[in-house]
């Protein structure tokens, strides 16, 4: 299944009769996004609406409000007459995020266990399905696509709305520090890191700590793989700091 999350972070697949047009502002939006994360684009790339314009084939107002929707999510900053640059995190910053997102998606399942439906838990079963056919397929955007959504919609679980918008921008600038960092073969065929069926497990289970334990271990261990660099390597250090800063 050809899949992508737009920028309202609906999960998308092939256009049914009736659907609306997608904007080419979405279209920009996705592809700006793509490039971004996966590092094509650096905070070291020059970011002009007038050139965004003459590549895309279309207004500079329809490269503004993709922009814009970058800008809401963390991906660019975007500085008046000085131009539009992409977001460089800083490892504090970095380190900080990372320490938000747990904190955030751990308070959210804990009021998940008590909602979780079974029709909840298949939904969340198929996401992780297609997650693993990106990951086989070596697919970096595909794989943050999917990942990205499948977190939201487990958290959604916990009816937190308002903390929605949050953990969408720290997981997307997380993405950026991760994403563009390239992975050894190995780690695609048997990654080192909590897979989401250990979180779904304890989550079926109604176990608390378990389902708690498992996403933590989860978001660390994928940090460790993919952003040694930020977090270093050693995954019980890593998880002594978290728990007690």
């Amino acid at each position: 299944m050809n899949i992508h999350l737009s920028a309202n972070q609906d999960l998308q697949t092939s256009p049914k009769a009736g659907d609306k047009r997608p904007r080419k502002s979405d279209s920009v939006y996705q592809d700006l996004k793509r490039k971004i994360l996966t590092g094509e684009m650096t905070s070291h790339s020059p970011i002009t609406e007038q050139s965004l314009a003459h590549d895309y084939g279309c207004s500079q107002g329809t490269i503004r409000e993709a922009l814009m929707q970058l800008q809401q999510h963390g991906l660019v900053i975007r500085r008046g007459y000085q131009g539009t640059y992409v977001t460089d995190p800083s490892i504090l910053e970095a380190r900080l995020l990372l320490k938000l997102r747990i904190d955030v998606e751990a308070t959210g399942i804990t009021e998940a266990v008590k909602r979780v439906t079974s029709c909840q838990l298949a939904e969340l079963r198929e996401l992780d399905r297609m997650f693993e056919e990106c990951r086989m397929q070596r697919d970096v955007f595909g794989c943050a696509e999917v990942d990205r959504f499948l977190h939201l919609k487990l958290f959604q679980i916990a009816e937190m709305p308002i903390l929605e918008p949050t953990l969408v921008r720290t997981s997307m600038i997380l993405q950026r520090v991760m994403l563009p960092t390239p992975r050894p073969a190995a780690s695609w065929a048997e990654p080192p890191v909590t897979r989401h069926r250990a979180i779904f497990d304890a989550l079926e289970a109604k176990d608390v700590q378990q389902t708690i334990d498992a996403l933590k271990s989860h978001i660390l261990s994928s940090a460790i793989l993919l952003a040694p660099h930020f977090y270093g390597r050693d995954l019980e250090l890593l998880r002594d700091e978290y728990e007690n800063a």
